[in-house]
């Protein structure tokens, strides 16, 4: 179950951030910036560290205002060497909102241009991880929202160092307990080290009994002394690997994961079967980028929020690049009977997601919003919209660069283990590309190849209707629910969809289909479609592919050393293949997974061996 996460409430006090819920400052009243160099960055030896090594990784307990997070961040763009990059790991269960931040942040001019890129990225207070990206790219930062030691319990990373920076152990004991002690020592890499301002006797205990030898050193300012410590064992230098992958499928999975490896300095080459990227049902002119929110927070609700605000941040990313097409118009989401009224006015009114994120909206005001009139009240995403899949794969690989080496209309037959990794051959048994890492992104097409038949995918056929834009019928949102239609694209139509056919993988255009589309436009606009002439609306077929439970299956190919899988993103390509695209390059590279454990696991394609 997940809890509604309640802001912090800061005062201020003799010049410090104070928080009256734990009496307690922020920073040390001798000086926040003073304070974070002394105990936490000294304390572990940095920038020193940074500087000798390509990758590290720190884990704090208690973000608060994010000065120790800025602190360091700056160090390492100042000091690290040009390839380094930094992980940052943080968790807070009352994490500041965005505006007592930006107040906050003006205290620190010499902070001010980070403070200000953090701030354009950062989530909104829902309970779960959020992964950031700065600096382009070299530094990464992922904030857990809840219980420390809860969200310690589902992180997967080595961190190299701890920043130990909740409030007083006599004032706040549940971010000191034994459990949470017991999850940093889970954590720690060999010869990790720790740093923080206290000196209390609890703290020495917790961490000698999770593994750590500690000492006390002088403390900053007014505090007498401080522990720091390390973990036994000798941090190891990366060793030097073979950075190369081969990627079958142009679509969106394909190409998102093929950027996320470039982005840490991989070569990719990309295999699509088709004469050019996005072809298949990536090919579609619009998708719907929206959440799937619950009650109790399950796994679809939990993968898509957290997919959903990913993706957002990695469009912005991308917006720069003028050829990248969507629109964050909003998605009103109506609600299909009494009973789905009921549960949809609840969950808004839960305190679990915040308005910026979610409200439910009457009638009325979701006739405004639409710009037309519609037959039922539903929830209001004001950050959802829609997406030009083909402009995002396009998008992906301008960014990419050089280190994606395209392969159109060349269709894999089958992928064969070698020595040295994997090759793909096509039908005469000619090699398309050979690497050490091969990862499957073409759907049901993966089970083709005898290394992955066994996999449960199911192909679903589903076909969308464009009708013409036109004056006097047009609407202002996305409009949903068993169906979707946009407002106008840039192409001059209005995308409605989707049919939903499991086991065809008919590829033609239906006029049955097209009926059943506007048929279901007809109960989410009525009207809306009276007028379209028949011999003026088009559209397209597609084949997706889900696994048996519906989720993803994103992660290494049972049995199969090196071979890994970003499949089944089913009718939500737009909100899972962002951010399973970073989880599966975190998983090759062996870097801190960006969600919870349990969501990993969930995805894990292993899952699915008890179903062959």
């Amino acid at each position: 179950m997940i809890q509604p996460i309640v802001p912090a409430a800061p005062t201020f006090r003799d010049g410090a951030a104070f928080s009256d819920t734990y009496g307690d400052t922020y920073w040390s009243l001798d000086g926040g910036l003073d304070e974070t160099r002394h105990v936490f960055l000294s304390g572990n030896d940095l920038p020193a560290r940074w500087q000798a090594c390509e990758r590290l990784t720190i884990l704090e307990t208690g973000f608060g205002t994010g000065l120790n997070f800025l602190c360091a961040w700056r160090s390492f763009r100042e000091t690290a060497a040009a390839g380094a990059r930094l992980h940052y790991l943080s968790v807070d269960k009352h994490p500041f909102r965005h505006e007592d931040l930006q107040r906050l942040y003006g205290q620190w001019p010499e902070l001010a241009p980070l403070g200000a890129a953090l701030l354009e990225r950062y989530p909104p207070l829902i309970q779960g991880f959020h992964r950031l990206h700065l600096d382009g790219g070299r530094v990464t930062l992922t904030l857990l929202w809840g219980e420390a030691a809860e969200m310690l319990a589902q992180v997967e990373a080595r961190p190299d160092a701890f920043f130990l920076d909740g409030f007083a152990p006599s004032r706040n004991p549940d971010m000191w307990s034994d459990t949470l002690f017991a999850q940093l020592g889970r954590l720690a890499a060999p010869g990790a080290t720790f740093a923080t301002y206290s000196a209390a006797g609890k703290v020495s205990r917790g961490m000698t009994a999770a593994g750590f030898a500690v000492d006390k050193k002088p403390g900053f300012g007014r505090k007498r002394e401080m522990l720091c410590g390390h973990f036994p064992g000798t941090a190891q230098a990366e060793a030097a690997r073979d950075r190369r992958a081969l990627v079958i499928g142009g679509g969106i999975a394909g190409t998102l994961v093929a950027e996320r490896l470039a982005a840490r300095g991989w070569s990719i080459d990309l295999i699509e079967r088709r004469e050019g990227l996005a072809r298949e049902t990536s090919g579609n002119p619009a998708g719907v980028l929206q959440p799937v929110p619950s009650a109790d927070g399950n796994r679809l609700s939990r993968l898509t929020l957290a997919g959903f605000h990913y993706a957002l941040r990695q469009l912005r990313d991308f917006s720069s690049d003028p050829k990248l097409i969507w629109q964050p118009c909003g998605v009103l989401r109506l609600a299909r009977d009494e009973k789905q009224v009921d549960r949809q006015r609840r969950i808004a009114g839960s305190g679990l997601l915040p308005p910026e994120v979610l409200r439910w909206v009457d009638v009325d005001e979701a006739s405004a919003l639409a710009g037309w009139r519609v037959p039922a009240p539903g929830w209001w995403f004001p950050q959802g919209g829609w997406v030009h899949p083909p402009s995002l794969c396009d998008a992906a690989l301008r960014v990419a660069g050089d280190a994606v080496r395209l392969h159109t209309h060349r269709e894999a037959a089958d992928l064969l283990r070698t020595d040295s990794g994997w090759r793909a051959v096509d039908a005469a048994g000619k090699v398309l590309a050979e690497a050490p890492v091969a990862i499957l992104a073409n759907g049901h097409l993966a089970r083709r190849f005898a290394v992955s038949a066994a996999l449960p995918l199911r192909p679903v056929r589903g076909q969308i209707t464009c009708i013409p834009a036109e004056p006097g019928r047009a609407i202002k949102a996305v409009v949903s629910r068993e169906g979707y239609v946009t407002p106008a694209t840039s192409f001059g139509v209005h995308v409605v969809g989707a049919t939903y056919e499991e086991g065809s993988t008919d590829e033609l255009a239906r006029e049955e289909d097209h009926r059943v589309n506007l048929e279901r436009l007809n109960h989410l606009l009525p009207d809306f479609a009276k007028t379209v002439d028949a011999a003026r609306f088009g559209g397209r077929a597609g084949i997706r592919t889900v696994g048996p439970d519906r989720l993803p299956l994103v992660g290494a190919i049972p049995g199969s050393e090196g071979l890994f899988g970003l499949l089944g993103l089913g009718s939500r390509g737009l909100v899972y293949a962002p951010l399973c695209a970073e989880l599966l390059a975190c998983e090759i590279e062996g870097e801190p997974l960006p969600f919870e454990r349990d969501l990993v696991a969930a995805l894990d394609p292993a899952r699915t061996t008890n179903r062959i």
